[in-house]
C-alpha cells in the first residue's frame, strides 16, 4: 500500500513539473510575441513619422521657392514672359498673276522702322514672286543719282524659263513698286550682270530707261 501511495505522488508531481514547464513556455512565448508586435509598431510609427516629415520638407522648399524678399508667398507657379509681337509696316507693291499673266497689287509686311530702300523694295517684291511659284533671279541692285539699276542674272526669270508676257509683267512689277514707294528715285534701268539687258523678247541700251516717273 506504501508502494502505490509512493508512485501515485511521484507520478503526480511529476505531471506537475511538466505543466509548469508548458506554462513557462506559453507565457514566454506570449511574451515574445508581444514584443514583436510593440516592435512592429513602433517601426511603423517612426516610418510614418519620416514620412510626414518629408512632405513637410518638400512643401517647405516649394514655398521657399516661391516666396519673393518680402517673405510673401507667390501664388502663381509659372511667371508667362511678357511677348510682344512685331510691329509691321505696310508696304504696297506689285506681284505677277500667273493665273493672268498680268501684274497685281499686294500689301506686304515689313519690320517697323526698317527703312526703305531699292534693295528692300526689290528683294520684297521677288519674294512675293516666289509665293507665286516663280523664281526671279537678282544679280544686285544700285542707285545712280535718281535711277534706281536692277541687274538681273542670265540663267534664271525673267531672262530664261518664261514667255513674253510673264517676262514684261515681272520688269513692270519691279520698276512700279520701285516708282511707287521711293521719293528720291523717279526712273529704273534694266540690265543682265552688268551688261545691256538682252532676251529674246526685249532688248535694251545699257543705259535705257524702262520706266520714268518724270
Amino acid at each position: 500500500m506504501e508502494r502505490t501511495n509512493k508512485k501515485f505522488i511521484l507520478i503526480t508531481i511529476f505531471i506537475c513539473i511538466l505543466l509548469l514547464s508548458g506554462c513557462d513556455k506559453i507565457r514566454f512565448g506570449t511574451y515574445n510575441a508581444s514584443e514583436e508586435e510593440k516592435k512592429s509598431d513602433i517601426t511603423l510609427d517612426q516610418n510614418d513619422k519620416e514620412k510626414s516629415s518629408n512632405k513637410k520638407g518638400d512643401n517647405e522648399d516649394d514655398t521657399v521657392l516661391s516666396a519673393d524678399d518680402t517673405g510673401k508667398v507667390d501664388t502663381t507657379s509659372v511667371t508667362a514672359n511678357n511677348i510682344q509681337p512685331t510691329a509691321n509696316t505696310e508696304l504696297m507693291i506689285y506681284t505677277v498673276n500667273m493665273d493672268t499673266g498680268e501684274i497685281a497689287p499686294v500689301t506686304a509686311l515689313i519690320p517697323e522702322g526698317e527703312e526703305i530702300t531699292p534693295k528692300l523694295i526689290v528683294s520684297t517684291v521677288v519674294e512675293s514672286m516666289t509665293d507665286q511659284s516663280l523664281t526671279v533671279g537678282i544679280d544686285r541692285v544700285d542707285t545712280e543719282n535718281e535711277t534706281v539699276i536692277v541687274s538681273f542674272k542670265s540663267d534664271q526669270p525673267p531672262l530664261t524659263n518664261v514667255g513674253g508676257g510673264i517676262e514684261f509683267a515681272i520688269l513692270d512689277a519691279i520698276a512700279q513698286s520701285l516708282i511707287d514707294n521711293l521719293d528720291d528715285y523717279n526712273s529704273v534701268i534694266y540690265r543682265v550682270e552688268g551688261k545691256a539687258y538682252s532676251s529674246e523678247h526685249i532688248t535694251l541700251k545699257i543705259d535705257e530707261v524702262y520706266l520714268d516717273d518724270k
